[in-house]
């Protein structure tokens, strides 16, 4: 293996570590042991780390392969890898288009990372990292303290495709997002809002696209996007171009995600860079010009003397080119015929992205995946130090400060979801470090086949309803007194090392 020799010096840090969960949930005394252990060799690892910086940025490289969905079991994405690039798909239930059924429904891929550095950090973080963040069987993510604690978070649907991660923080009450918003945001709402619009269908009379109860954001048919490439579809479309009408049995095949597809979010605000990423058509829009309603639009743009309608109306003028009755018309029309030439069972995405100029979208990233190996790279680039009191100020890495490191990896499918977590880590760019933080000249131009790696196990999904403060800290856990006061391994040593037992399946 690639990393055979840094992996030699670390693992047995990493068996300790990883230990400590299997004893947490075992309560020691292997009482509650949620399923039988088996052994483990160096290479049965789920993620690989690694982390650059240079002068300005700091760049962090994720890579893990995706797990086959096991469950619910019955689906025809059962037992298959592939990348979640797709989210919540709404389908026709008969009288509009709405989400799937709870136990069908599409989750995307995501990876998130929390950073805090440990001089003077927040209490328990370096030590126990996620588990003094989740409470109450994963309800509930947020501190204990006062603190506010950085969260990046990349999401495969609705901000992986463009090229971003939402950056975040957490605090003792809420996941913290911004409250701002710039037009076209306050299109969809009043204010702002974070990377997720719950898309609802339109309804009315006057055209059929109301009465069928169509979405209101559909893709641009025929706009041409970055790479030459030409929106194929009103609907989700798949590889070869055809329209996407049974998500378990088709979305599985999709695996390009390279290739600009229906796969971007339907909406999207291009005034955040030079990339023209708006790709929809507001049928709301159009159906004001069509039929001069307004009934069927969201309360704040009801208001045809409003600042907003007014704005609004203009910006889809432009960007639809479409002025007149008989246009909205025609657009509408063949719009509704596609969706009939689907036997009504055309799918579009509940996603509903859009980026504002905020601390809320700094942090940048690339993706890709090897259907080969069925493995996601994903890399996340920040500047060092933001203008963000929430950001984590990482410029100390130049400087040998230590850092805890924390992250989450979720791998989906229809109807389930691994949430799986990672231990505790520090980072550092010392030789010594779990996770070896190296300067290079330019993190755009970084060889990562020759910086070290981080590879590492983690806490299954099943076990995490005892990976939370409440639990860790309750009577059940032998070592609740010392846990935000020593690292997992300090007490998961010898005949409780990973060598006796293991947790992961």
């Amino acid at each position: 293996m690639k990393y055979q020799k840094l992996i030699s010096n670390k693992y047995s840090v990493l068996l300790l570590s990883i230990f400590f969960i299997g004893s947490i949930i075992a309560s020691c005394t292997h009482d509650d042991r949620i399923f039988e252990p088996a052994p483990v060799t160096p290479g049965e690892t789920q993620v690989k780390l690694q982390v650059a910086y240079d002068a300005t940025d700091v760049a962090f490289r994720f890579t893990w392969k995706t797990q086959k969905k096991l469950y619910p079991t019955g689906l025809p994405n059962t037992g298959k890898n592939y990348p979640m690039q797709f989210h919540d798909m709404l389908m026709h239930n008969g009288t509009k288009f709405d989400r799937l059924p709870s136990g069908e429904r599409m989750e995307e891929d995501r990876i998130s990372v929390m950073l805090n550095k440990t001089q003077a950090g927040i209490q328990g973080f370096a030590e126990a990292g996620c588990a003094i963040i989740c409470h109450t069987n994963m309800d509930s993510h947020h501190l204990l303290t006062n603190d506010v604690l950085d969260h990046w978070h990349w999401r495969g649907a609705r901000s992986g495709p463009m090229g971003y991660a939402e950056d975040v923080a957490i605090n003792n009450t809420e996941r913290i997002r911004d409250n701002l918003g710039t037009l076209p945001t306050k299109f969809l709402r009043s204010g702002g809002d974070r990377l997720r619009e719950n898309q609802e269908a339109l309804a009315g009379t006057g055209h059929p696209v109301l009465v069928d109860g169509l979405p209101r954001f559909v893709f641009n048919k025929g706009k041409n996007m970055p790479s030459n490439f030409t929106i194929p579809s009103f609907f989700l479309v798949g590889d070869n171009n055809a329209i996407l009408i049974n998500p378990q049995g088709e979305i599985p095949t999709v695996k390009n995600v390279d290739r600009n597809t229906s796969l971007l979010v339907v909406y999207q605000d291009k005034t955040f860079d030079t990339r023209d990423k708006m790709n929809s058509l507001d049928l709301g829009y159009l159906v004001y010009v069509a039929l001069g309603s307004v009934d069927h639009l969201p309360a704040h743009l009801r208001d045809v003397a409003s600042t907003d309608f007014n704005t609004w109306r203009s910006y889809w003028a432009a960007e639809s080119n479409i002025t007149t009755s008989a246009a909205a018309l025609t657009k509408l029309n063949e719009i509704h015929a596609e969706w009939n030439s689907s036997n009504k069972k055309a799918m579009v995405t509940r996603s509903v992205g859009f980026i504002y100029p905020s601390d809320q979208h700094d942090v940048k990233s690339e993706r890709s995946f090897n259907p080969n190996t069925n493995e996601w790279t994903v890399t996340l680039f920040r500047k060092l130090r933001t203008d963000s009191n929430r950001d984590e100020d990482l410029s100390e890495l130049r400087t040998g400060a230590i850092y805890g490191v924390s992250f989450a990896m979720h791998d989906s499918g229809a109807g389930s979801e691994t949430h799986d977590i990672s231990l505790p880590y520090k980072m550092s760019n010392a030789n010594s470090a779990d996770i070896q933080a190296v300067s290079v000249s330019n993190i755009q131009s970084v060889d990562w086949n020759s910086l070290p790696a981080l590879e590492t196990n983690w806490v299954k999904q099943a076990l995490m309803p005892k990976y939370t403060s409440d639990w860790l800290k309750s009577a059940a856990h032998p070592g609740a007194s010392s846990l935000e006061s020593v690292t997992c391994a300090t007490c998961h040593t010898d005949d409780k090392s990973l060598l006796n037992s293991l947790v992961l399946d």
